[in-house]
């Protein structure tokens, strides 16, 4: 099934795909997301992968493609927490008191910000799969001091092939409950940057993108932002039942990235 813009689907020249959901589950590819892939780059079109889930980085994240037998380089794959990382170093922020796994500590020290809780400039939440009670105290008791306060990502739930799990913005409404605080800023999508950095770097402008993705608050929302093609897969977290209620609406639905494959000849 399919339905929407498909004149405008047929004159994208860059897809902006989410990963979990959308091309895979966990470590098992949607079936038929290997032959869209395929099809995107036999008709000279791109396709780079935008992700909201910061536990894992770009290395692991081609680790996890080529295991599903799909090869996929590494600068393809963006993730939320590389670019909060890359950002806040920008910024010149240079400690942060950070919540996230193994993973992204090492992507946040790899761009030259120190991890301390003793003089941290601010606090980073990411999707943590290794959260402890500690950790969420401790950056309780920060923010209590009024330290700005960063989120990689909003989802709630992270889809898994046991079913979903709590993901950032889980974690996000915990911290709120006790300390009151909502974050000064969210790095990945719905935040419309994140697709105009994706954007700028293939040099490919926003009439010809699309941004193809399993959630309406963050896919849809960041590519509607944007003022790309916003496809919604009901592969993942939402359902078609979803969208009349949300305030996001997609200028595609489809149920899942092989539904298109007709509209790229």
């Amino acid at each position: 099934m399919i339905r929407g813009d498909l004149d405008r689907l047929r004159r994208v020249r860059l897809f902006l795909l989410d990963m979990d959901g959308t091309f895979s589950i966990g470590p098992h590819m949607i079936p038929g997301s290997d032959r869209f892939l395929d099809r995107v780059r036999e008709t000279g079109r791109r396709a780079l992968f935008l992700t909201n889930n910061s536990s894992a980085d770009g290395t692991r994240y081609a680790a996890r493609f080529a295991a599903m037998g799909v090869t996929v380089p590494v600068a393809e794959i963006l993730t939320s927490g590389a670019a909060t990382a890359a950002i806040l170093h920008r910024e010149g922020v240079r400690r942060v008191y950070l919540l996230g796994t193994p993973s992204l500590e090492e992507e946040f020290s790899e761009a030259g910000l120190a991890l301390t809780p003793d003089t941290a400039e601010m606090v980073v939440l990411g999707f943590d799969r290794t959260l402890t009670y500690e950790k969420l105290r401790t950056a309780c008791a920060l923010l209590r001091t009024g330290l700005p306060f960063v989120v990689t990502n909003p989802d709630v739930n992270c889809p898994t092939p046991d079913g979903p799990i709590p993901d950032a913005g889980s974690f996000m409404a915990a911290i709120e409950a006790s300390t009151g605080r909502r974050p000064d800023r969210v790095i990945g999508k719905p935040n419309p940057d994140f697709l105009r950095g994706a954007m700028a770097g293939a040099g490919i402008g926003a009439d010809a993108t699309a941004m193809v993705g399993d959630r309406l608050y963050t896919d849809v929302a960041a590519g509607n932002a944007a003022g790309v093609l916003s496809v919604l897969v009901l592969s993942g977290e939402s359902t078609a039942g979803m969208i009349e209620g949300s305030a996001h609406r997609p200028g595609v639905v489809a149920d899942r990235l092989e539904s298109m494959i007709p509209f790229l000849d």
